[in-house]
C-alpha cells in the first residue's frame, strides 16, 4: 500500500488577476467565452473547464510534482524499510495557481461521438491540462507537471524571490521550447536550502505567504485513508451551525421572505420595471412579506421610496439582464463610464443623445453595487502564522445579494446548477513585516458542494433520497423545496432528485460565486409566464431556479455590443452595504435589519 508524504509551498506568486498591454485588469484563467460549455450547431463543445482538487488529474499533477521535488531536494525517508518507501504528493498547487482542463468533443443525437479513445480524454476528442496562476497572466500557462516544476522548485529554493533566478519555460523564455526544465544551477538540497522536517498531526495547507517548502514527514498515512487520494472513502459532510441572529434564522427558513434587506432588485412600476434597494421589510397582518423599496437613481434627485405588498412585484436583479442605455452615446463607449465619474451634466445636456437620466443612472449605480462585497458581523480573528491574520465573518453582502452563513450559493464551476452551503466566510490579511503600509487581504468561502442528482423512484409514500430527514446537514430550503418538486415527479415520471455531496471543506474565491440559490418552488411561479410552472409541476419536470438566473459580472458586458472590449470583473470592498449605493440613494436612506413594521 503506497504511503504519501504531504509537501507545502509556502510562496506564491501566483496572481488571480493580471494585467494587458492596454493596462487593463482581467482574470487570469481561461475566458468566459472559453469557459462557455454550450455546443454549436454541429454539436461540438469546445470548452475549458477547472478541475477539482480529488479529480484523478489534479491529484497525478501533484504527485509527480511531489515526486520530483523530492527528487530534486534529494529528501529520503529514513524510517522507510528497504523495497518499501514512500511517495510524495504536493498538498495543494502554490495559492492562486489553478488547473484548467481543455475538453473537446462532438454530441450527436444525445451521445458523444469520440475520434480519440485515449485514456487521458477520458472519453472526450481532447483533454488538456493547463495550470493558470502565473502573474504574467492567463496566457502564460503551464502545459504539464514537467513545465511547472522549474518554476516550483524556484519558488520553493530561491531565497530571493526574482524571477530572473527561475529557469522555467515562461520566466526564461529564450531558453529552446525543446530543452530538459531545469534550474539555474544545481539546487540546494533540503538541508543546504533550509527546508523544514517537522513533525504535524493532520494534512492542513498552511498558508503560502511566505518561506519556501515544507515536508512533514510524520503525517504519512496510507492513501486510501486520505479523502483527497481515493474516491472510495465515504465522505462526510458538514454539520450545520446554529444561526446567530433572528435575521438569518428567519432567512433560512422555506417559503419566508423571498429578498432581504439591502438587497439589489428590479420592482414593478406598473407599465415598466425598475432598480431599487431594499431598505426593509416586515410582515402584514395579512401574512404578506411587505418592503420598502428606494428606487437606484443619478445624484442629482431621487425618487421617493416605495411599499411593495407583494412579492410578485419583485424579482431578483440576476433574474433579468441589464437593458442598454437609453443614452446611445454610453452604448458605444470602448471605456464605460462608472456611476463615480459620470458625466451627468453632459448626459442631462445631450451630448450622448436623447435618454432618461434617471433609468441610465440606475443602471450605473447597479453595475457598481453588483462589483461590491460587504463583510459583517465578525465572529472572531485568529493567526494562524507570522503576519497573517484571518478573520470570519456571519454574513457576506456581494454584488446585488446578502449571503448568510448556512445559505446555498450558485457555483461558476461544475454542472452549471452545483451549490455549495455555505460553512465559513473568511478575510485573510498578509502584513509585509517590512512596509506595514503593503499589507494585502483576500477574501474566500467555505464550504460543501452538492451536485442534483436524479434516481428511480416509484413509491411516493417511502423516503426518498432527498427526504429532509435524511439529510439533517442540507439547509431546510433545499430539503424542502426537493420536497415540493419529488412531489410532483414521483407520480408523473417516477423520480425522485437529490443532492449529492461532491467536496467537503472546499475553498472558493469571491469570481467563483454566481449568486444566492432560490428555491425554484417558490421563484419559478413568480419568473414564468401563467401557466408555464402549473404545466411544468403537472408534467413533473420542475428544474432548478439556477437555469433562469444570470451570474454575478454578467452585467458588465451584458449590454455591450461584442465588438467592443471586455470589462473585467471587479471586486471591490465596502466598509458598509449602504456605501456600496453611494449616491444612488437618498443621503438619509438607511437599511435596517429585522422585520418590525414602520
Amino acid at each position: 500500500m503506497t504511503r504519501f508524504y504531504p509537501l507545502y509551498c509556502r510562496r506564491s506568486d501566483g496572481k488571480l488577476e493580471a494585467g494587458t498591454k492596454s493596462k487593463r485588469k482581467e482574470l487570469n484563467q481561461p475566458t468566459d467565452d472559453q469557459l462557455d460549455q454550450k455546443p454549436d450547431k454541429n454539436g461540438v463543445s469546445d470548452y475549458y473547464r477547472e478541475v477539482a482538487p480529488e479529480e484523478t488529474k489534479h491529484l497525478d499533477w501533484r504527485r509527480k510534482l511531489g515526486g520530483m521535488l523530492a527528487r530534486e531536494l534529494d529528501w529520503k525517508d529514513k524510517n522507510a524499510q528497504a523495497g518499501n518507501e514512500s511517495g510524495y504528493i504536493l498538498v495543494a498547487f502554490p495559492e492562486n495557481y489553478r488547473l484548467y482542463e481543455h475538453v473537446k468533443k462532438v454530441v450527436k443525437d444525445g451521445k458523444a461521438e469520440v475520434k480519440s479513445k485515449t485514456h487521458a480524454a477520458g472519453g472526450n476528442e481532447r483533454q488538456d491540462a493547463y495550470l493558470y496562476g502565473h502573474p504574467e497572466g492567463r496566457k502564460k500557462r503551464y502545459r504539464s507537471p514537467g513545465d511547472f516544476f522549474p518554476h516550483l522548485l524556484w519558488l520553493c529554493t530561491d531565497e530571493k524571490g526574482q524571477h530572473d533566478n527561475c529557469s522555467c519555460k515562461i520566466c526564461s523564455p529564450d531558453d529552446p521550447d525543446d530543452a530538459e526544465p531545469r534550474p539555474v544551477g544545481r539546487p540546494k538540497s533540503q538541508h543546504e536550502s533550509g527546508v523544514k522536517i517537522e513533525s504535524a498531526v493532520g494534512v492542513t495547507r498552511p498558508a503560502s505567504s511566505q518561506g519556501s517548502v515544507m515536508i512533514k514527514p510524520d503525517s504519512a498515512v496510507p492513501a486510501t485513508t486520505q479523502r483527497t487520494l481515493t474516491q472510495s472513502t465515504p465522505i462526510t459532510p458538514t454539520a450545520l451551525q446554529q444561526p446567530r441572529t433572528q435575521d438569518q434564522q428567519i432567512d433560512l427558513q422555506y417559503n419566508n421572505f423571498i429578498y432581504r434587506s439591502g438587497e439589489l432588485v428590479w420592482f414593478s412600476r406598473g407599465a415598466a420595471w425598475g432598480l431599487g434597494a431594499i431598505l426593509r421589510r416586515w410582515v402584514s397582518p395579512e401574512n404578506e412579506r411587505c418592503y420598502v423599496v428606494q428606487p437606484l437613481s443619478h445624484p442629482m434627485s431621487h425618487p421617493p421610496s416605495v411599499v411593495k405588498t407583494s412579492q410578485y412585484e419583485l424579482r431578483p436583479w440576476l433574474a433579468w439582464s441589464v437593458p442598454r442605455y437609453t443614452h446611445d452615446g454610453l452604448n458605444n463607449m470602448p471605456e464605460p463610464p462608472r456611476y463615480e465619474n459620470a458625466d451627468w451634466q453632459g448626459m442631462k445636456q445631450g451630448r450622448y443623445g436623447p435618454g432618461d437620466l434617471e433609468v441610465d443612472g440606475s443602471i450605473l449605480a447597479a453595475k457598481a453595487v453588483d462589483s461590491a462585497y460587504t463583510l459583517l458581523e465578525p465572529i472572531h480573528t485568529y493567526q494562524p502564522e507570522a503576519s497573517v491574520s484571518e478573520t470570519r465573518y456571519n454574513r457576506l453582502y456581494l454584488g446585488a445579494e446578502m449571503f448568510w452563513l448556512g445559505d446555498a450559493v450558485r457555483l461558476a464551476s461544475g454542472s452549471g446548477t452545483d451549490v455549495l452551503i455555505l460553512h465559513a466566510i473568511i478575510a485573510r490579511t498578509h502584513s509585509a513585516t517590512a512596509r506595514p503600509d503593503s499589507s494585502r487581504s483576500s477574501v474566500f468561502l467555505v464550504g460543501d458542494t452538492y451536485r442534483i442528482q436524479s434516481t428511480q423512484h416509484s413509491d411516493r409514500n417511502a423516503p426518498s433520497p432527498a427526504s429532509p430527514q435524511n439529510n439533517p446537514h442540507l439547509p431546510q430550503r433545499l430539503t424542502e423545496d426537493l420536497k415540493f418538486r419529488n412531489d410532483r415527479s414521483i407520480p408523473a415520471k417516477h423520480i425522485a432528485s437529490y443532492w449529492k455531496l461532491s467536496l467537503t471543506n472546499h475553498r472558493i474565491e469571491l469570481d467563483e460565486v454566481k449568486g444566492r440559490w432560490y428555491e425554484a418552488s417558490l421563484l419559478l411561479p413568480i419568473l414564468l409566464q401563467k401557466g408555464q410552472f402549473e404545466d411544468a409541476a403537472r408534467k413533473g419536470e420542475i428544474q432548478e431556479a439556477s437555469l433562469w438566473m444570470n451570474a454575478r459580472g454578467d452585467c458588465l458586458n451584458s449590454n455591450r455590443a461584442a465588438s467592443l472590449p471586455r470589462i473585467p470583473r471587479q471586486n471591490i470592498r465596502r466598509s458598509t452595504r449602504r456605501e456600496a449605493f453611494g449616491a444612488a440613494v437618498p443621503s438619509g436612506a438607511e437599511i435596517r435589519d429585522g422585520i418590525e413594521p414602520p
